[in-house]
């Protein structure tokens, strides 16, 4: 029997995977989707006879949309988004970024990989108030804070007036990354597929599988992100773009194969 189109329960979205539209590379794959729609809108002229009536509706474009929610906060999306290319520390290339933390009196603390002239080192209330500040002297003292030569060990001032430090310090790491949202910068477009499993409701422990693909896809820029517990999820969309000087101005391809989906 041939193949048949017909309805479908989808279950999930297995894999969103992007490539590079020039080197075909792989770019990221996220897991995490869900609530996911594609969105198709045209534009049209309606020619119309003398008394109004609609003679002919003329189909003139179409526009397309991915939108979907991903069930967590995804560096994946951020630099995406971000238009910027995402930059890797390694030990030849260390990134330089920030540290900071709150130490009680009387300790030493490690700021290994610290960046010369960076340390800054302040008297700190449990609400969040910043009084003194200190300077980099060659040993403690009540206004000045050392860093031992050689070391990457600061001791803190002798101030008795405090009992709390706040430590702030550039330091450079081998292991990390930089994703930087630049105000002239905007996504590529790339090349997208996605793998949505569905069941056949006359056929319903039967787990298939669409692929479906974006020729051409572009991320949006707008976009947000949470940085707290209660809401962990973040927005995922962009928009299906035409290949202008292609023969075929595809939005999107859905392959049906008809096999069972052992994942």
């Amino acid at each position: 029997m041939s193949f048949r189109l017909g309805d479908k329960i989808y279950k999930e979205i297995l894999y969103f995977y992007t490539e590079d539209l020039s080197t075909q590379n792989p770019l990221y794959v996220l897991t995490q989707l869900n609530n996911a729609t594609i969105d198709i809108t045209a534009e049209s002229t309606d020619v119309n006879d003398k008394n109004g009536n609609l003679v002919k509706k003329i189909w003139k474009s179409k526009a397309g949309s991915f939108s979907a929610t991903n069930a967590f906060v995804n560096t994946n999306i951020i630099a995406a988004s971000s238009g910027s290319t995402p930059i890797f520390a390694s030990n030849a290339n260390k990134v330089t970024m920030p540290r900071m933390l709150h130490v009680k009196a009387g300790t030493t603390v490690d700021i290994t990989d610290y960046v010369a002239g960076s340390v800054k080192v302040a008297q700190y209330f449990g609400d969040g108030s910043i009084g003194k500040t200190y300077v980099l002297g060659t040993t403690a003292s009540d206004t000045e804070f050392s860093i031992a030569s050689g070391t990457s060990e600061l001791t803190l001032p002798t101030d008795s007036e405090t009992e709390m430090y706040f430590v702030k310090y550039l330091r450079e790491v081998e292991s990390g990354a930089l994703i930087s949202n630049k105000a002239n910068e905007f996504p590529s477009s790339v090349r997208a597929i996605m793998k949505a499993t569905y069941y056949n409701p006359c056929k319903k422990n039967e787990l298939k599988a669409d692929y479906i693909e974006f020729p051409s896809f572009q991320v949006s820029p707008e976009t947000s992100f949470p940085i707290n517990a209660d809401s962990a999820t973040m927005d995922f969309k962009g928009d299906l773009e035409i290949d202008y000087c292609g023969t075929d101005k595809v939005l999107y391809n859905v392959y049906d194969a008809d096999e069972v989906d052992a994942e």
